[in-house]
């Protein structure tokens, strides 16, 4: 099992695809996630977000949640299903999304620290939630696939 930091880019990115698998119940191929979460204005994309890392032809940003994805699969997050390239959310990942969202709505977690994900879906962790300028920001570039 991988550790995953709740404030990594990695760890940020694994609750959003927890969330998106969760709201679109049931398998769900990597593209159909990554749809749901841009549509929904979850994630927090700049430009540097935009360009592929060298020897992909996807932006950064798919990249990241496509790791994200892989790691909620390594820890048992998520399950394979007998869809080509389509996952869906296990008991397990839907008790971690359940217990990480209450700690974070406790103050146990602040989503201030959460600097890929849009106010929108902070608000979504904790109700509580309001922009301030005590908001993380992240470096311009994530160039740190692996955290």
């Amino acid at each position: 099992m991988a550790r995953i930091t709740p404030y990594s880019n990695r760890g940020q990115g694994v609750i959003l695809v927890l969330y998106a698998l969760r709201e679109l119940a049931g398998a769900c191929t990597k593209q159909e996630v990554l749809r749901f979460i841009s549509a929904a204005g979850f994630y927090d994309i700049t430009r540097h977000d935009l360009p592929p890392y060298e020897n992909q032809n996807e932006p950064r940003y798919h990249t990241l949640l496509a790791w994200a994805r892989k790691d909620a699969l390594i820890n048992g997050w998520v399950v394979d299903t007998d869809e080509r390239d389509a996952w869906q959310l296990s008991r397990v990942g839907r008790r971690v999304l359940e217990r990480t969202s209450e700690r974070y709505k406790t103050g146990e977690l602040n989503v201030r620290k959460c600097y890929l994900w849009r106010p929108k879906f902070k608000k979504l962790m904790d109700p509580a939630y309001e922009p301030s300028p005590q908001d993380s920001v992240r470096s311009e570039e994530i160039s740190v696939l692996f955290e």
